[in-house]
């Protein structure tokens, strides 16, 4: 909804059905959308939405600025979610231990306290409700509550109150324990005090307000009884609901932690590749780290086979088995930050985010881990709605989910087997060459990051309008991603990466620049080849190869630029791309 019709929204808090329609009309799509995002699932999703939208139309005549609409009710929305995400589920995971026990509940008795806590927090009051699920969900802080809503904060002190008081009679219907709580309860009837035990057990009491309290907790034995009372509901309401809360500083705490605690760590991570509902997962990836700078991975790649990368410090090595080719490189600083652990530019990209929410605990492989949601943006992807599990221990990433903006799950990333500091040896991290390989020595040129980069950067870089392919042949359907390939500070080429729907390997791939990336191994056989590139005859290359997804490739050069083009197709078929390409318009 990027703008909002006063007029319509006046004529449906007067009861107009029409206009009503017209505004459900113009949020039901975003609402979904942004349900998804927090739940992954469209039922579920649709479910929320359908709750939300009656509370809006039942509440809509209340709101008194209509400015204020769009955060109303995705407020409403965001709340609704927060119910089925914690209450409405039937997991007891994540459960602190001992509360089940102490509660006196059986398993199915526990799932089903919380379904009847679920219906008792949609029967509340609207505002209490929000605060409820503000505070005692989400974590929020009371302070936070009263900014974003505009509320005194006296008043959402009230509201959550009011809702706690309300619930906790529920509670005590469940179990002798709870039924003895609440007979004595009932002998402290001033709302007061018993406002000023939540304030006293949730540390938002004033240090002088504080110390009085204290005071008279030590002149009033009974007052100590009720307060162990009050932090017993807490406790329970709490593992009840999931409630779960980090602030910037423990976080920023928890980063240095887990930077300085991983000396070493070995994973087996595992990526699919979402196109339209068509999902790709490639071969996993082993991958040891050591500190200060050590890094080995072993992958399979369609093309090239058994793959070995292993980096010490700014010297690399890269060997390919099935070819038995190897290469030497000077590894930059920058790419070196990218092979380092990226749990924590996670977690920092999650702290900057205002809107990152901890959904929960859940178990991932055995794993206790919590789950997180923020946004980011995803090199060649955009804005993206990140879902993250990380462990609860270490706040290791175990798995990651990327959706795009329409909530359409696009990447996830599975880390299948997890193993911290067991003493890596230096060994793992050697860089040596078996017998038999074919060596380049590339080290005379830094490997630095490849960046993700429109057509308009592109040029900007290039010095000249770059190349591109709008039509494939017989107008089959393929997808640019455009990346810059650095050699130098001053030096590089574009890489444009042209992939069909549901594949996550590259069709056709052409590249174009100032400088030839396309290394190609030394003593490969090449052919000389005549064919029509921008209106004109030129002469190149043609090497062919036996590699996945690339039959062949034909380079060539016109006045100081390089050129390539290769991939899935025959040599007559790269002749006839190479006379499609067009300068950017």
């Amino acid at each position: 909804m990027t703008g909002l019709n006063e007029d319509l929204l006046v004529r449906a808090q007067a009861g107009d059905v029409q206009a009503w329609q017209c505004l459900l009309a113009e949020i039901y799509p975003e609402a979904l959308r942004q349900a998804r995002t927090l739940l992954r699932d469209r039922d579920l999703a649709e479910d929320a939405v359908q709750n939300a939208l009656l509370k809006v139309y039942l509440h809509i005549g209340s709101l008194k600025a209509p400015s204020a609409f769009p955060g109303w009710w995705r407020r409403i929305l965001t709340n609704e979610t927060y119910l089925i995400l914690r209450l409405y589920r039937r997991e007891t995971q994540g459960i602190p231990d001992g509360v089940l026990r102490d509660s006196g509940l059986a398993m199915d008795e526990w799932i089903g306290l919380r379904f009847e806590l679920a219906k008792a927090v949609q029967d509340l009051v609207l505002e209490q409700q929000q605060v409820f699920i503000e505070v005692d969900l989400k974590g929020t802080a009371l302070m936070d509550v009263a900014r974003e809503s505009g509320w005194a904060l006296g008043t959402v002190k009230s509201r959550l109150f009011r809702a706690r008081e309300k619930l906790r009679s529920l509670l005590g219907e469940f179990g002798s324990q709870r039924k003895e709580t609440r007979a004595m309860a009932e002998d402290f009837t001033q709302t007061g005090l018993r406002v000023r035990f939540y304030d006293y057990l949730e540390g938002t009491m004033g240090g002088a307000e504080r110390a009085v309290f204290e005071e008279e907790l030590e002149l009033r034995p009974e007052w100590g009884l009720e307060l162990k009372k009050h932090k017993d509901f807490l406790t329970l309401l709490h593992a009840l609901t999931g409630k779960l809360a980090l602030s910037p500083a423990e976080v920023a705490d928890k980063i240095k932690q887990v930077t300085e605690s991983v000396e070493d760590y070995e994973k087996v991570e595992e990526v699919t590749y979402f196109e339209q509902g068509v999902a790709q997962t490639l071969p996993p990836s082993h991958i040891w780290f050591k500190r200060p700078r050590f890094h080995r991975v072993e992958s399979t790649h369609p093309s090239w086979g058994g793959m070995h990368v292993i980096v010490r410090e700014s010297e690399g090595l890269t060997l390919m088995e099935k070819n038995r080719q190897a290469t030497w490189m000077k590894v930059s600083d920058a790419f070196a930050d990218k092979m380092d652990p990226g749990f924590a530019d996670t977690l920092r990209t999650m702290a900057a985010d205002k809107s990152s929410s901890l959904l929960g605990t859940e178990f991932i492989e055995g794993r206790p881990a919590l789950h997180i949601q923020f946004k980011e943006q995803v090199s060649g992807k955009g804005e993206m709605t990140t879902h993250l599990w990380m462990d609860k221990e270490t706040w290791m990433p175990l798995v990651t989910e990327w959706y795009d903006v329409e909530g359409r799950l696009v990447q996830r990333k599975i880390v299948r087997e997890l193993r911290l500091n067991q003493g890596l040896p230096d060994s793992l991290f050697e860089l040596s060459i078996p017998e038999g390989y074919v060596v380049t020595d590339k080290r005379q040129e830094e490997l630095r990051p490849i960046e993700e980069i429109s057509w308009e950067e592109a040029a900007s870089r290039l010095g000249f309008a770059p190349y591109l392919l709008q039509v494939g042949l017989e107008n089959e359907p393929l997808k640019a991603k455009n990346q810059w390939v650095t050699v130098s500070p001053e030096r590089g080429a574009l890489l444009s990466q042209y992939t069909e729907l549901g594949k996550p390997f590259p069709k056709l791939m052409i590249t174009q620049g100032p400088i030839n990336p396309t290394n190609l191994p030394a003593g490969v056989k090449t052919k000389p080849e005549r064919f029509v590139f921008d209106q004109q005859e030129v002469e190149g290359k043609y090497v062919a190869t036996d590699l996945y997804r690339v039959k062949g490739m034909l380079i060539w050069q016109t006045d100081q630029y390089h050129f390539s083009l290769g991939g899935d197709y025959e040599l007559d078929e790269l002749k006839d791309l190479a006379a499609r390409l067009k300068k950017l318009d």
